[in-house]
């Protein structure tokens, strides 16, 4: 375990019964001398918190015109579920949990979830300057570019809302049931712009049917450069 730690980590643990429960899956079912289970969960828990910490200092500092709302958005674009799996892969944690079931079988997130309980284990090894160091060079020197991050869209819903409030336009998500006898249920959501229906997603959830719906609607109308235009008062 020292060993692999030290390939992945830039410094040499303290205490590596942290890292051993941060790599401890819940199958294992190991209990401490009281009784109670030990496995990654709870550093997990706690890792999750001081990665918003760490990356919300880091934006506040470096965007400091950015409104509340903008500094939201974008740490929501860097600590999401799926860049946190890219992270937990690119370090091969799988690899370090010592249990016999699948990768499918510990779920789609379960490299993203072991990163999050290393950095709650280096937090309680290290201290906070100890995990920001590493989730400098984990995460935010070597995969983060603001400028194109600002680009990205993270929720095609959540930006359609804000450029049609932005810009004075009726909108709605209407959705209906699609049942089909013998077969899960579906919905349909239609996106709505000025009375006119623009898209439709469909899924088994509704969350995934809108976010479906206002992603072909923002490729089919381009709200950047179909903004309406300003025009001068006079």
């Amino acid at each position: 375990m020292a060993n692999k730690l030290e390939d992945i980590l830039p410094f040499k643990p303290n205490n590596l019964s942290l890292y051993k429960e941060a790599l401890t899956h819940k199958a294992k079912n190991i209990k401490d001398k009281n009784g109670q289970k030990v496995n990654f969960e709870r550093l997990e828990f706690l890792g999750d918190a001081i990665i918003e910490a760490v990356v919300s200092a880091f934006l506040f500092k470096e965007l400091p015109y950015a409104s509340e709302g903008e500094l939201t958005i974008m740490r929501a674009k860097i600590v999401n579920r799926k860049h946190l799996n890219e992270l937990g892969k690119s370090l091969n944690l799988i690899k370090l949990l010592d249990v016999k079931l699948t990768p499918k079988q510990m779920g789609n997130d379960i490299s993203g979830n072991l990163y999050e309980a290393l950095v709650g284990a280096i937090f309680l090894d290290k201290g906070y300057e100890g995990v920001k160091k590493f989730i400098y060079s984990s995460m935010i020197d070597s995969h983060i570019d603001l400028e194109k991050l600002e680009k990205k869209i993270s929720s095609y819903k959540s930006h359609m809302i804000e450029w049609a409030q932005k810009n004075h336009q009726d909108f709605q998500f209407l959705a209906t049931e699609d049942t089909q006898k013998g077969k899960n249920n579906y919905f349909k959501v239609n996106f709505v712009l000025n009375n006119k229906k623009i898209s439709q997603g469909r899924s088994s959830s509704k969350k995934k049917a809108e976010e479906i719906a206002a992603r072909r609607a923002y490729y089919i109308i381009q709200p950047e450069k179909n903004a309406p235009k300003k025009t001068n008062q006079t």
